[in-house]
């Protein structure tokens, strides 16, 4: 009777043992799948603020032309009260200066904003990557907890056979 119970304690021992890491294995591939699905999140949300970023500079562009727009009238009405032809002398250089840095101001804007642009495109690739990276983390723990539950079989048909062969 000593022996049975010996032999069915390392069975179920061994059961156990397998069922532990195959359950373990499984456990931290979903737990990196759940991180991969919040990499994916992320990368899109950064591919989505970097549309966004574009647009949103575009927006503040036209703003800026608006008022841009409102200040060369008032220069040219200023300019007419005082009697002062637009088209050539001072006021012209001063209408050439104040359109050039308007046009300087736009290309700045734009450029910040393509720079910011690839910044986030960039932080949506690393997210990706990072997601890829966790579901192969998934995979791989969930392999090694199949390698553990075999090997844990293999002890454990080992300890009942030299159970059985020293009776």
């Amino acid at each position: 009777m000593g022996i049975e119970v010996a032999i069915a304690s390392a069975v179920v021992g061994t059961v156990m043992q397998a069922s532990a890491a195959k359950a373990k294995g499984k456990s931290d591939q979903l737990a990196a799948n759940y991180n991969a699905d919040i990499n994916d999140r992320n990368a899109d949300a950064a591919d989505i603020g970097a549309r966004q970023l574009i647009q949103a500079e575009e927006l503040q562009i036209i703003k800026f032309q608006n008022q841009y727009e409102e200040l060369s009238q008032q220069t040219n009405m200023a300019n007419s009260y005082n009697g002062w032809l637009a088209d050539s002398g001072t006021p012209l250089k001063i209408a050439l200066a104040n359109a050039q840095e308007a046009d300087e101001e736009i290309n700045i804007k734009r450029y910040n904003a393509q720079v910011g642009k690839q910044q986030l495109e960039e932080q949506g690739l690393q997210q990706t990557m990072q997601g890829n990276l966790n579901r192969m983390y998934g995979r791989a723990a969930r392999q090694a907890g199949n390698y553990k539950a075999a090997q844990s079989l293999l002890s454990g048909i080992s300890t009942g056979s030299q159970i059985y062969a020293t009776a």
